[in-house]
């Protein structure tokens, strides 16, 4: 698990670096879009890793809308 995660944090420095006059010239919405997007694109590869029965969003939403649904 370590290494997959690994891979994915060097992965995610490369494509900082690669972009990182490209992101720093964004506008600020745009430029805190993108860090949050690769932050939480590691906090779900991290969670999908270290959990063994993983609660998928659309699962999730489906059970707390049932109630609301008529059939």
């Amino acid at each position: 698990m370590i290494k997959l995660l690994l891979i994915y944090i060097v992965s995610a420095l490369i494509i900082w670096l690669i972009d990182h006059k490209v992101i720093r010239n964004l506008p600020k919405v745009n430029r805190w879009f993108t860090y949050i997007l690769l932050v939480g694109g590691m906090v779900i590869f991290t969670y999908s890793l270290q959990v063994k029965h993983v609660m998928y969003p659309s699962v999730w939403l489906g059970r707390w809308l049932s109630p609301l649904v008529p059939y």
